[in-house]
Parts: C-alpha cells; structure tokens; sequence
C-alpha cells in the first residue's frame, strides 16, 4: 500500500483540520496540546506534523521530533477508526521506521485489555520496551503528569540515550504545552518590569 505523508505547515491547511478532528477523537484531553501550543510548535522546524491520506481519504496522523543524531520521538499517532484492523497502521509506522535510526514512543501502562493489545501491536514491529519509570509533563493546566511505558525502535535505549529523549522532551517538545501563548505573553509583561 502507498502512503502519501503530507507535512503540514501552517494551522489553517485543511488537511491538518482533518487530522486535528482524528487528533480529537483518538487521545484523551490530557494527551492533548491546546490548539494554540500546537499552532506554536508548527514553527519548530524540530516538529513533523503529518497526515498520511489515500487519494482523498484520511488514513492516519503522525506528529514527531527530530532530536539527536536523526533520532525520533513519535509523540502521537492515530489510524482512521473506520480504516482500522486493515493492517494501515503497521505500513505506516514500519514506513516510517525505515527511514530513521531510532524512534522512541510512550504508551499507557499495562492495565487494561486494550494497553496490553497496544504494546503488542508495537512489539510485532520490532519496539521494545524499555525498564525506566517515566512520567510524561502535563500539555494542559491543571494536570498532573502522568506515568507512561517507553518504547523503542530497533532496539532498547541506553540510559544514556533515555536521559536525552527525556531532556529533549523536558526542554523542547513541553515549550509548546500549557498555553503557550498565555507563558509568552506573561513573560513579556515581566521584562517590561
């Protein structure tokens, strides 16, 4: 199956506001960035916001960094509900993998019947799962951060390299959560002080 990844821009593009209504619906809101922390993070030319469409059809999104030595940080991605169990998820992610060294992702950890199917899925594309405790930052005011599992792809990451995703994580990918615009706009009211 050919994929088309389409990267986008700017926030207005109309295939991103298909892929935000995917977004929407395929994470609980605290595994979402306010729209405006992702507007923001469309200028870091370290973030990969992509929709992967067929013809005219929606099949997935896939929003990444880049970080490291061509390292990847897969921070969601979600296959069309209708699309699902059609084997589009496994094309993509394995397309994806392909072209970059190392992908690290977060999944929920293993309470339910559908983390454990998750974890699999993961597993049968050659992810691994790693042995560090890891809490993710909160995207939103008002949430706590919350435990994920980390996976990898080919292999397990050294400490070395989990203590570079996490501060890459810290540092970078978390600039744009919480308001960012509302953090900005604070700042600027301070300096002028």
């Amino acid at each position: 199956m050919k994929f088309e990844f389409y990267r986008h821009a700017s926030q207005d593009e109309p295939r991103l506001l298909a892929a935000l209504s995917l977004y929407a619906a395929s994470f609980p809101e605290h595994e979402q960035r306010l729209f405006c922390d992702l507007a923001a993070a469309l200028s870091d030319p370290a973030f990969f916001s992509e929709s992967i469409w067929q013809g005219g059809t929606l099949l997935g999104l896939l929003f990444y960094w880049k970080y490291g030595a061509g390292n990847c940080y897969v921070e969601h991605f979600a296959v069309n509900p209708a699309l699902r169990g059609r084997s589009i998820g496994s094309g993509i992610l394995s397309s994806f993998c392909a072209q970059h060294p190392l992908s690290v992702l977060e999944i929920d950890p293993l309470a339910d019947e559908a983390s454990v199917r998750r974890k699999g899925f993961y597993e049968r594309l050659g992810f691994c799962l790693n042995p560090y405790e890891h809490q993710h930052p909160p995207y939103r005011v008002g949430n706590a951060p919350h435990p994920l599992l980390v996976m990898s792809w080919p292999r397990v990451l050294k400490q070395t390299e989990y203590s570079e995703f996490t501060e890459f994580l810290s540092h970078r990918v978390m600039r744009y959560s919480l308001g960012t615009q509302e953090k900005q706009q604070k700042n600027k009211n301070k300096r002028r002080f």
